[in-house]
């Protein structure tokens, strides 16, 4: 016959049932926390670091970091430094750097192989190069020439797609595999949509432009000035026919002084970071976890992940506009005689 259970022998089976049960529901919560913190984790740094050499001429070092900003492997030198622009001469995407010297635009790759990916056409210098809409482009300047190119490479060849005026010229991701061209002159701006195969559209800002664009799906931002004090920005609308407008800010802290091209669209103000009307339905300021020591740029890896936001030339901290949040900070020292002359995310 068989004997009946205790009341305190069950208790005693369902606690271990519970016990386990418990841990295998922590044990899950772990493995997705874990997964959750692999997806959301800021990439690596690349640094590009101009050191002068003996004969006058600038040469380039390229250092790989962490997040934090700790030093990862050796250092890469990258060879004689030539014409550039001041700003957007790396880019990364899918494991891959790209770096323009003026001279040549270089690739690396993680594994750590590196290939002269082209050479500069003659008598031109590769002023910068972007990853946008799944292509790789280089702006062009010919040495001494009145116009600006803009090639893409296209089946292993760089093909010259359209040609400027000679202006100050940067590359912006638009929607609908669109590209936003800035060219920008001491008092105005020119903000062009270019699509294959189809008649680009234009439009002047005329104000003394900050230098930065976003692009939404139905207007473009660009923050602008008057004086030394007045900050404003300019929108233009991308659907219609109207011309830029203008709108003031009555106070400097107040004002977006750079538009972040990211996906939701962020400014920049002297309070922290802020989401531009029509990225998102209630806009709130993020403000800066810490005071910033210096003037700000930025970095943007690609439209909807991790940027850097640097507060001098190898510091800064992360931030991730479609989480809406703050990461890391880091501060690199430069190699002794060395210059950080480019700061960019790459790798993970």
């Amino acid at each position: 016959m068989k004997r009946a259970r205790s009341p305190f022998e069950s208790h005693r089976v369902w606690l271990r049932w519970f016990k386990g049960a418990l841990l295998i529901f922590f044990a899950l919560i772990l493995a997705g926390c874990s997964a959750f913190s692999g997806r959301s984790r800021p990439p690596g740094i690349a640094i590009l670091f101009a050191k002068q050499s003996k004969n006058g001429h600038e040469t380039l070092v390229l250092g790989r970091y962490n997040a934090k900003g700790q030093r990862e492997g050796p250092w890469i030198s990258i060879g004689r430094l030539g014409l550039v622009a001041q700003t957007q001469i790396m880019a990364s995407h899918g494991g891959n750097l790209w770096i323009t010297t003026g001279l040549s635009l270089k690739q690396f790759a993680q594994s750590g192989s590196v290939r002269t990916l082209w050479s500069a056409p003659g008598h031109s210098a590769i002023l910068s190069v972007d990853y946008i809409a799944g292509h790789l482009w280089a702006i062009v300047e010919p040495i001494g020439g009145r116009v600006v190119d803009i090639y893409r490479r296209q089946q292993g060849h760089f093909v010259n797609i359209a040609t400027g005026p000679l202006a100050i010229t940067t590359l912006y991701p638009a929607p609908f595999d669109q590209l936003g061209i800035l060219r920008v002159w001491p008092d105005k701006a020119q903000v062009q949509l270019w699509q294959p195969d189809r008649k680009s559209r234009q439009w002047t800002v005329h104000a003394v432009p900050q230098g930065t664009m976003g692009l939404t799906k139905t207007k473009g931002y660009l923050p602008v000035t008057e004086g030394l004090h007045k900050f404003g920005m300019a929108s233009v609308s991308l659907k219609g026919t109207h011309l830029p407008s203008i709108r003031f800010y009555r106070h400097v802290s107040q004002a977006v002084i750079e538009v972040i091209p990211s996906n939701p669209l962020y400014g920049i103000t002297v309070q922290g970071v802020v989401a531009l009307p029509g990225s998102k339905s209630r806009p709130v300021p993020r403000k800066w976890p810490q005071p910033l020591l210096a003037t700000v740029t930025t970095a943007v890896q690609s439209p909807a992940s991790w940027l850097i936001i640097l507060d001098g030339p190898s510091q800064g901290l992360w931030f991730n506009p479609r989480s809406d949040s703050f990461g890391p900070v880091f501060q690199v020292t430069a190699p002794k005689g060395a210059f950080p002359r480019a700061v960019q995310p790459w790798g993970g």
